[in-house]
């Protein structure tokens, strides 16, 4: 018993302060509302259903009289016509000619004209033809199929009426013009001895009903339908319910109209029961005003306790990720955890100083790898340079001595020149020609050549990027080859990468050479120049995911393509068309 009374208060001691406060506000707010406002609403629901269905009948009364009559209208002007006894004295008459068929149709089109002035309701009549044994006669306008009064079916269905007034569907007709839908009232054409002389045929556009609903004042959202026997929809209002809907009303004429079609009324009860939603409104907007009183309480009593704990909380997650001590957020609140929150930013700030420190010396440091490793190419090429300037005035004695040591001067300029910022492929390569131009004092028998496309000539490379290269190409391809040496410089980008390939068609190298090489790039640094220096410098300078890359085959040659970021520099410099020294 004791460990049961004590698990009560435990588990209430671990919810949060905001959340108690909700749970003792919620039942005594929610409870007595929710149980008024279903009261309320079960009250309403019955006299609001009777309302709408009272409404509904005195509707379909009045619409049912308005369309009962406008059809008993034209049933009343086919009477007039089949019972006319001139229009009878031209329906026997049997043209033996066209022009005989015009004038009989003229004469019953003034006769026609004078009886369709008669109502306005005969505005919506589209045509009235007359079918005798030996011709059609039109009044108004015709259509393609002219009505399709000579449709057996429709000869036995108006036939069967013995005289009397056949109303038809509305289907759509087409005058070559406009399509249009359109009833149609057919009546048996009988003389004074009952002899049957034809059809009479009153096309009426299905406006005639559907201005009737449109007229009418009615309340919105609700739908007029013209039903046939079957309870299909001949004409509504253009007003659509969903019929899947439960809130809606529907309702019919109690008694047919004159030719059997039957009046239906849609009712959305929505704006009945608008009244009864804006006192469920008001009321909700009470309960929500309670609710809110109650949780700007709770947020009053946690203002100073509960919230500055859960900031302290997330400016520390904010630091363990990473954000800097100026984005950090300082607030008010309980004195106790304000310091706290002021504590851990100036620990922050005093991180981020230490980090700033260590990231600047690893640049120095990275700094002076760079220059020691352009400073150890210096010597060693100038060492060669000396040399083949000596070979070369050993052997030939010859005034070409000037264009040699121009060259070197060329070569020293360049390395001078600037403080190892990189400069332009072109650049790199006018100085490669200087430095093969020295070279072949030495190694007479090969030729030079660089295919650098337009545009690729301005992108920017490391200084003396390329010149270990073609010094290893010619002391270790060329140099030992007894053919003569071709030696090429390519270039060619790859999305927002530079691929520079030196190849040259000397003895190349086993693949166990080239592994061992290959391997040799990532090994740890030794005093060895050449491939290395310029792989180390690469990464130095650009990341790990650049370097070189090597392929050999014996006898055949080796390429080594370098791969770099593809940088573009600011000046212009001359197109990089394939040249040759």
């Amino acid at each position: 018993m004791r460990i049961g009374r004590f698990k009560l208060p435990t588990r209430w001691r671990s919810i949060r302060l905001p959340y108690k406060l909700v749970l003792v506000y919620t039942p005594l707010i929610l409870l007595p509302a929710l149980a008024g406002i279903y009261y309320l609403t079960e009250n309403y629901t019955s006299s609001s259903k009777a309302t709408a269905a009272e409404y509904a009948t005195d509707l379909l009364g009045l619409m049912g009289q308005k369309v009962d009559d406008r059809m008993r209208s034209y049933e009343q002007l086919s009477k007039q016509i089949m019972t006319d006894g001139e229009l009878l004295r031209l329906a026997k008459t049997e043209p033996e000619s066209a022009y005989d068929r015009f004038k009989v149709e003229s004469a019953i089109n003034e006769k026609l004209n004078v009886l369709w002035l008669g109502a306005d309701q005969n505005s919506y009549i589209r045509s009235i033809k007359i079918e005798t044994l030996g011709a059609i006669y039109t009044y108004g306008k015709n259509a393609i199929d002219e009505y399709n009064v000579r449709d057996p079916a429709y000869r036995a269905a108006v036939g069967e009426m013995k005289g009397g007034a056949r109303w038809f569907a509305p289907i759509t007709f087409d005058d070559g013009y406009t399509k249009f839908r359109a009833f149609r009232l057919g009546r048996t054409i009988r003389d004074e001895k009952l002899n049957e002389l034809g059809t009479l045929t009153l096309v009426i556009r299905v406006e005639a009903i559907g201005d009737i609903f449109r007229q009418t004042k009615f309340q919105e959202d609700t739908a007029l339908k013209l039903l046939d026997e079957r309870g299909e929809a001949l004409v509504d209002n253009e007003v659509s319910i969903d019929e899947a809907r439960s809130d809606r009303l529907l309702s019919f004429t109690d008694g047919q109209l004159g030719n059997g079609w039957t009046l239906a009324v849609q009712m959305q009860l929505d704006r009945l029961y608008e009244p009864i939603y804006r006192t469920v409104r008001q009321a909700l907007f009470i309960l929500f005003g309670c609710i809110l009183l109650g949780l700007v309480v709770t947020h009053l009593l946690a203002l100073d306790l509960v919230i500055p704990i859960r900031r302290l909380t997330l400016n520390m997650k904010m630091g363990i990720k990473g954000v800097r001590p100026g984005k950090l957020k300082r607030f008010g609140g309980a004195v106790e955890i304000v310091e706290m929150n002021d504590t851990f930013i100036s620990i922050m700030y005093e991180i981020e100083q230490l980090i700033d420190e260590v990231a600047k010396q690893e640049k120095k440091k990275k700094d002076a790898e760079i220059r020691v490793l352009q400073n150890q190419l210096s010597p060693h090429f100038l060492y060669n340079t000396l040399n083949s300037i000596r070979w070369m005035a050993m052997i030939q004695k010859q005034d070409n001595i000037k264009e040699m040591v121009d060259s070197l001067n060329a070569l020293l300029t360049y390395a001078l020149r600037g403080s190892g910022d990189p400069v332009s492929l072109a650049d790199e390569i006018a100085i490669l020609r200087n430095y093969v131009a020295i070279q072949k004092v030495r190694y007479q028998h090969f030729e030079f050549s660089t295919n650098v496309p337009h545009g690729l000539d301005r992108v920017e490379v490391l200084k003396f990027l390329l010149q270990p290269l073609i010094e290893n190409a010619l002391i270790h391809g060329l140099a030992p080859s007894e053919r003569p040496g071709e030696l090429t410089v390519s270039a060619a980008s790859e999305g927002d990468q530079l691929f520079v390939t030196v190849e040259d068609n000397g003895v190349g190298m086993q693949p166990e050479k080239v592994k061992a090489l290959v391997s040799g790039l990532s090994a740890p640094p030794t005093d060895r120049l050449g491939v290395r220096s310029v792989h180390e410098r690469i990464q130095l300078h650009y990341g790990v995911s650049y370097g070189l890359t090597i392929r050999s085959e014996p006898g055949a040659g080796t390429s080594v393509t370098v791969k770099v970021p593809l940088r573009i520099g600011e000046t212009t410099v001359e197109k990089g068309e394939p040249s040759h020294a």
